[in-house]
């Protein structure tokens, strides 16, 4: 099983009704054709700061089963 080397967060956008970001995690990883894409959303400030937001958009990708590609 190959494991991701990089990852990009694409397409993210702050729902403030909801608030909540919804973004694309792109995982891309050795022998993969196409970065594997997942879809994710987290409850959150819109003022949080940029790590922070990266570690919890990747963590939810993670949680949903697919870090480990």
């Amino acid at each position: 099983m190959h494991h991701a080397s990089a990852i990009r967060i694409l397409h993210l956008i702050y729902d403030a009704a909801r608030r909540r970001f919804e973004a694309v995690v792109e995982f891309f990883a050795p022998g993969l054709p196409v970065p594997l894409r997942v879809p994710v959303r987290v409850t959150a400030r819109a003022d949080m700061p940029h790590p922070r937001l990266v570690r919890a958009l990747t963590r939810e990708a993670k949680r949903r089963g697919i870090g480990g590609v």
